[in-house]
């Protein structure tokens, strides 16, 4: 009978392990379960210190992750990360970081331990928080609760639970990732949005004129912005612009700098466009411009067919670029003033120019002459100045969509992020 037993004895105890080796394969398995379904990273380090503790059997512990090139504790159970990172490996190196650096676990027995740092230590393990590409911290748990050491069977379990951490870290990052690309995506949505409703829709029906405009924008949104306001009928303003920035703030200085200049006219018609300049400019720096590096250009131009007047205002803009049938030359218009939004105050003046039928008014913002080639070369003013000459009778949309292709031609082969949205407009009096 007792032969019996003691036969049995062995395979009881490795049955007995085997049932020990299924529970903790059971408790890795929800591990890996419950970690990569939590996409908060906080949650997850919260999780798997209570898991990784208990299935090495450890007293306490910590997981510390890499920000900004430094370890810093994201959780900890009894330990602090003073206490941690001071610990050495072999007598030079940080503990924490060696691990951290070369990707590999660190068991540390009773007698590998500095004992003057803290008599109570009698084992650790350190352990890389990693995928095959990427390192994101360690985990340290100190001390067996039964008082042995760790051992490989604990460094193959924490390595293990700890693959889980590093790919829930790696689904939340991607799921960041994607949240912050819907927002971007949603930003530029309203941004565009409202460029449109900004732009006029029907611009070639004014009495006494014929005109045509274009807007290219070099990416979803853009900064520019153009307006044809008409008073009666033979009077009609015209407005081309450039935002400095870009996205959501630079759609809102644009719908609110169109609002303003709409607004200004509807309740003074005969205003003059040196004074709605000033208007503009001093509503958006007391109100509206907070950022120094947030401004905007702008030419003003108002036509009065009756008189066979073109009084303009180039704020900070490109001068704009008239024709006059009767010299058959072109002239720039640059009498004006500075940009808007940014100097409180500031004086504009503006010009005058005799109007007849058959002249032309040319405007673009910069994103034209600023056109690179494949050597980097601008398309530059001059090429402006030789095209509207060399097209001169083609209709004002016409000539506008032309140029377009010009454009493309000239920056055939250039970096598409070295191209900027540009605008173009074109007024031909009857």
């Amino acid at each position: 009978m007792s032969t019996k037993l003691d036969d049995k004895g062995p395979l009881y105890e490795l049955e007995a392990r085997l049932e020990a080796k299924k529970a903790e394969l059971r408790d890795l398995a929800t591990m890996g379960t419950v970690i990569t379904s939590i996409h908060e990273i906080e949650s997850v380090l919260s999780v798997v210190m209570d898991m990784a503790v208990r299935l090495v059997n450890g007293e306490v512990g910590i997981i510390l992750l890499e920000e900004e090139g430094e370890l810093k504790a994201k959780t900890s159970w009894g330990v602090s990360d003073e206490f941690v990172k001071s610990l050495k490996y072999h007598d030079e190196d940080s503990l924490v970081s060696y691990c951290y650096d070369n990707r590999t676990t660190v068991i540390l027995s009773e007698a590998d331990l500095q004992r003057e740092q803290d008599p109570s230590m009698t084992s650790l393990i350190c352990a890389p928080i990693k995928t095959s590409q990427t390192c994101y911290g360690v985990m340290v748990i100190i001390n067996k609760a039964d008082g042995g050491s760790f051992a490989d069977e604990d460094r193959e379990i924490l390595e293990m639970s700890l693959s889980f951490v590093a790919v829930a870290i790696d689904n939340s990052l991607l799921i960041d990732d994607k949240l912050a690309r819907q927002k971007i995506d949603q930003e530029i949505a309203i941004a565009r949005q409202i460029q449109e409703t900004m732009l006029p829709a029907d611009i070639e029906h004014l009495p006494g004129a014929d005109i045509g405009a274009v807007y290219y924008p070099a990416r979803e949104v853009g900064g520019d912005f153009y307006d044809v306001i008409k008073i009666d009928e033979s009077r009609f303003i015209v407005i081309i612009g450039d935002v400095s920035n870009k996205g959501i703030p630079a759609a809102l200085v644009m719908s609110a700098a169109s609002g303003i200049i709409r607004a200004t006219v509807a309740s003074d018609p005969a205003i003059e466009v040196a004074s709605l300049a000033s208007k503009l400019n001093d509503t958006l720096a007391e109100h509206i411009i907070k950022e120094r590096e947030m401004f905007v250009t702008l030419f003003f131009s108002r036509f009065d067919l009756e008189t066979g007047m073109l009084t303009y205002c180039n704020a900070g803009h490109l001068p704009g670029l008239f024709y006059s049938v009767q010299s058959g030359t072109v002239c720039e218009l640059a009498t004006g003033g500075t940009i808007v939004g940014q100097f409180l105050g500031s004086p504009f003046k503006q010009g005058v120019q005799k109007v007849t039928a058959g002249d032309r008014l040319f405007l673009f913002t910069d994103g034209l002459t600023e056109a690179t080639n494949a050597g980097n070369v601008l398309y530059g003013r001059e090429r402006v100045e030789e095209v509207f000459k060399a097209q001169i009778e083609m209709a004002p949309q016409e000539f506008c969509v032309k140029v377009k292709g010009f454009v493309d031609l000239f920056t055939m082969g250039a970096p598409e992020d070295s191209q900027d949205d540009f605008t173009l407009l074109q007024v031909k009096v009857k």
